[in-house]
Formats: C-alpha cells, sequence, structure tokens
C-alpha cells in the first residue's frame, strides 16, 4: 500500500510506499527549505511490539569514533531524497517520522518533522486479483548475510538457516503450491530448468496423492548436446517422475524457456497459476533475483492452460504452428487496457516489445526495468528517449548500449561483486557456474515497470526477456499487469532493493577499476550543498520528484 503524501506547514513533503518486506520512503521540499539541510533523520515506530527505531546508513559524517559497519540516520543523516527500508516484516504496521536535521555535524537538531504511516502486505494476498508475490534475497543481499552469519564454513552452504534466509519464503512458495494440489486435481507444468531435489520430493508427494501431473521440460539441445533436460532426467528417473513426463521438442525453438504451474479442479478447470523467473534449482533459489508470481485471473488462469495441453498433445509442436497457437491465445495490451494479460512466446513478432515501447514512450514520471540479457534495440532505444526517470539493473553493463548509459534522467547498475572472497559469493559463483544455459547471471527477474506510482501502473513479469529470441524463437509467458497499485508497490519495493545495493556495489567496482579514490567519498556533506544539487533541472531533480 501507500501513504498519502504528508506536507508540514514548512513544505516538506513525505510519502510511504510498503511492499511485503519493503518500505520506501520519498521526500521532496522547495528549493528555499534546503537552505543549513543536512539531511534527514528517519524515525521507525512497529505497532506489533511499540519497537521504536531510526534507520541507519552506510555514510557518515567525518567524525571521530564511527567506524563501525552502519550508523544511525539520527546523527549521520540520510542526503538523498528517497530510502529504502529493507527490514520490514509483512502484515505489520509501520509509523515513519521523517527529520528535517539542520546544526552541524555532531550537534545535529530537528528543524521540521513529518510522520506516515503504512501497512506492509502479505506475500499471499496482494491485489485485486488474488496475487501472490515472492521475491528471493539473492546475491542482493551479501553484506547483511555476512553480518547475520559470520562464522559459515567455506564451502557448500549446508546450514538451513541460512539457506532459508536467502530464499525469504521464494522456495517455501513453491513447494506449497505443489503441496496445496488434492486428489483428482491436476498440476500442469511448463519449465525449462528443473534439478532440485527438493521440488522432486514435492511432486513424487503429489503423485502419491493421486494428483494429475503433467509435466513439460525443456527437451531441446544445443549444438554441443547441452540443455537443461541433462540435469532435469537422472532426477525424473530418481523419483518415478517418468510416466508424467514429456520433453519438449519442435523444430524451429531456440529453448523452451516457461516457468510455470497451471493448478485445475477435479473437472479440469484451470484455478491458478504459479509463473515468473524461477527455474527449479538451487541457482535460482539461493544465487540469482528471482521472482514467484501466482494469479488466481480465470482468464490468465485458461489461457496458461491451453497452451500446455496444446504443447502436452504434441511436445514436438514446431516453432511456425506454436507461433500460430501463442498468437490466437494471446494479444499484448494495449496502452488503454486494464486488468493481467498474459503474451505467450514463440511470436511471428516483436509485438509485445512494440507495446512495452509505447508504454515507456507515454511514461511521466518513473520507468524502472531489470535486463539480464541484451535488450531489443527498439525497447533500449524508447528508453534512452524516455521523458520519464530511467532506472536499470543489469546483469552487466554490456547488455545494453552506450545510447542508453549516456541518456540523460537515467541510472543504471550492474551486478558487481565487492569481495568475491567471501563465503556467500564464492558459494554463489559455483551454483551459477553450473546453470546450463548463460552460467553465471546474477540478475535474472525480467520486469518493466512503468509510472509504478501512479493511479494506473504497468508491470510485466515472467519468463521472457525483452529480446527478439524471446518473442519469436522461445517458448515463454510474460503477464501484463496493469492498474493494479497493490502489485505495483510490491515490485516497486523489491526493484528499488536489488537496485540500491547493486548501484553502491557497481560504483565501488567502477572507482577501482578507474584507479581512482577519492577520501572523502564514504563521508556526509557537512553543509546544504547535497540538496542544492538536487535542484539543477537535470538528473538529480528528476530523481527527487520521480516517487511523487
Amino acid at each position: 500500500m501507500r501513504s498519502e503524501i504528508n506536507i508540514s506547514p514548512k513544505g516538506l513533503q513525505v510519502r510511504a510506499i510498503a511492499g511485503t518486506y519493503v518500505v520506501l520512503l520519498a521526500f521532496t521540499c522547495p528549493k528555499a527549505y534546503c537552505s543549513g539541510l543536512l539531511g534527514f533523520g528517519i524515525q521507525r515506530t512497529d505497532h506489533e511490539n511499540g519497537e521504536i527505531t531510526w534507520l541507519r546508513g552506510l555514510k557518515r559524517f567525518e567524525l571521530p569514533g564511527d567506524d563501525g559497519s552502519s550508523v544511525s540516520s539520527r546523527h549521520h543523516p540520510i542526503q538523498k531524497f528517497h530510502w529504502g527500508d529493507y527490514t520490514t516484516k509483512p502484515g505489520r504496521s509501520y509509523t515513519y517520522t521523517v527529520h528535517a536535521l539542520t546544526g552541524k555535524p555532531g550537534a545535529l537538531k530537528t528543524f521540521d518533522s513529518v510522520a506516515v504511516q503504512v501497512n506492509c502486505e502479505q506475500p499471499a494476498a496482494i491485489g485485486s486479483q488474488g496475487h501472490a508475490v515472492h521475491f528471493n534475497r539473492s546475491a542482493a543481499a551479501s553484506q547483511a548475510f555476512a553480518s547475520r552469519f559470520p562464522h559459515l564454513p567455506a564451502g557448500e552452504i549446508v546450514d538451513e538457516n541460512a539457506r532459508r534466509w536467502l530464499s525469504r519464503g521464494l522456495e517455501e512458495a513453491l513447494i506449497a503450491y505443489i503441496d496445496a494440489a488434492k486428489a483428482k486435481q491436476g498440476l500442469h507444468l511448463f519449465l525449462y530448468e528443473f534439478a532440485k531435489d527438493a521440488f522432486f520430493e514435492a511432486l513424487k508427494r503429489a503423485k502419491q496423492r493421486k494428483v494429475r501431473l503433467e509435466i513439460l521440460y525443456d527437451g531441446l539441445l544445443d549444438a554441443k548436446g547441452d540443455g537443461p533436460s541433462l540435469d532435469a532426467l537422472p532426477q525424473i528417473k530418481k523419483y518415478g517422475l517418468k510416466s508424467v513426463c514429456k520433453a519438449r521438442t519442435g523444430a524451429g525453438l531456440n529453448i523452451s524457456h516457461n516457468k510455470f504451474m497451471v493448478l485445475s479442479n477435479g473437472k479440469g478447470k484451470p484455478l491458478s497459476v504459479w509463473t515468473g523467473s524461477t527455474n527449479f534449482t538451487d541457482s535460482a533459489i539461493y544465487g540469482q533475483s528471482n521472482v514467484g508470481h501466482v494469479i488466481s485471473d480465470a482468464t490468465a488462469a485458461k489461457q496458461y492452460f491451453e497452451w500446455h495441453q496444446t504443447v502436452w498433445k504434441n511436445p514436438s509442436l514446431p516453432g511456425a504452428d506454436s507461433r500460430k497457437v501463442a498468437m490466437g491465445l494471446t494479444q499484448p495490451p494495449t496502452t488503454t487496457a486494464t486488468g493481467s494479460h498474459l503474451v505467450l512466446s514463440p511470436r511471428k513478432s516483436t509485438e509485445a516489445i512494440n507495446e512495452c515501447a509505447e508504454w515507456v514512450t507515454a511514461s511521466k514520471r518513473l520507468i524502472c526495468f531489470t535486463a539480464p540479457f541484451a535488450m531489443h534495440d527498439d525497447l533500449e532505444a524508447a528508453l534512452a528517449a524516455a521523458p520519464a526517470h530511467v532506472l536499470g539493473l543489469l546483469n552487466t553493463r554490456s547488455v545494453v548500449g552506450q545510447a542508453l548509459h549516456d541518456a540523460p534522467n537515467t541510472q543504471l547498475a550492474a551486478s558487481a561483486a565487492i569481495d568475491e572472497k567471501s563465503i556467500l559469493e564464492q558459494w554463489q559463483g559455483r551454483l551459477l557456474a553450473e546453470s546450463k544455459h548463460h552460467s553465471g547471471v546474477h540478475v535474472h527477474t525480467k520486469i518493466l515497470l512503468v509510472d509504478p506510482l501512479s493511479d494506473k501502473p504497468l508491470v510485466v513479469t515472467g519468463s521472457a526477456n525483452f529480446s527478439t529470441n524471446s518473442c519469436r524463437y522461445n517458448d515463454e509467458n510474460q503477464l501484463f499487469i496493469i492498474g493494479d497499485t497493490a502489485v505495483a508497490d510490491v515490485y516497486l519495493g523489491e526493484f528499488m532493493r536489488m537496485f540500491d545495493h547493486y548501484y553502491f556495489r557497481d560504483y565501488v567496482s567502477w572507482t577501482a577499476k578507474q584507479k581512482k579514490t577519492d577520501p572523502k567519498a564514504g563521508f556526509l556533506d557537512p553543509t546544504d550543498q547535497w540538496a542544492l544539487r538536487f535542484f539543477d533541472g537535470g538528473e538529480r531533480e528528476a530523481a527527487r520528484l520521480a516517487f511523487f
């Protein structure tokens, strides 16, 4: 949920946007307000237990005795116009009091304050169409992981608490979705990579409960004879699932990249769908950023189900025939549409990307996107020319061209490791290297958010990367969710959690490669000039206004 924008008599505006495990806070004010402003201190009240805390940050004033890993914003304020609280809990209510601080370092005083209250969502009950949204922590939590689990031995991370913390409910929700299927109900799966024992154990339990299982998996091999089925086949045999599995092949297809499950009732009526970016592997749960998204919309569930059933009856359906079926079942929504809309691939053209580009071109305030791989030129060009402020999270800096890197009002962050020798990053590196396709990917979500804080936000999620291959040559699914502000709030919060983490790491990595050091870079500005720079009419001002 999102709070109202609360305004103090002196002109400080504050709003809060709550997801499940994240609350974003945004502030703005007139330029004259910034005279003497040294930053914002943020006080949080948890209404569940009455606990009052001050949010913390890494940057600090250059003062003696403040050498810890993080510092309180009460004494070392936030010198930007938005901040994220990534320590919230689902279902809880919080009040945030934002203090505008003046004075001098070591002797700050509150000049003005504004309070806002928000309620965090439950992951399994979001929005107007029975959405459930589950993001893992993945590599975008490496610093917090090191602090929480400082004494783990090197090698395989087997500590169940550590694994559960990295998963943050994603694995548990996926298995719970399988376990919820009852006798005579159906589970219809269309998968790319699946090899994790816990998932196979859940599928075996479902089979023993007399759930009707229909599992399609990618049986396509590349020119070297490699593919995800090489890991899946031994597991299929081990868990006795051969009779309910079929290999998806088909001339003219590159890969069968879906990661969805449809739950149907005893009469074969589709009830809900699990979709998103998550493969059924350890690397997907513990190594990459991923999302699992459940939707109970009847129309979308029927479309997913019909596509699965078509391929189940003919797993070797060629690419040309697959395109006809996919395009007959689904079409990209227009910018005037509302609700949830499925787009299936393969298709004859890239009209889904064209539709995304139209939304981007019509944007007003904020765009957020993730790019694991190279983007289609048309969407990249639209992002570079977008009227809104653009935030992009890239797996590597090379997945987009220089024009987007150089575009005004655009901030991009790429996944980067600060301490490649950490236990977590070594383990994640090994997990990701085992992937059969594009190993080493940290950022794996395929997300586009357009004006997420408007009354009609667009959320695009699913298995499809924003590329020609994902549109024309792969089995894919892409979900357009239009006008659901609660879903948009969750996706925005999780995007900002990942973006803020990687933006900092990317900057540290970049400066190290440039062999440039600024001894003042880690310290706060002891004057009000930091704030006045956000009224420059350029990128910083766009960033200040992006959340209003």
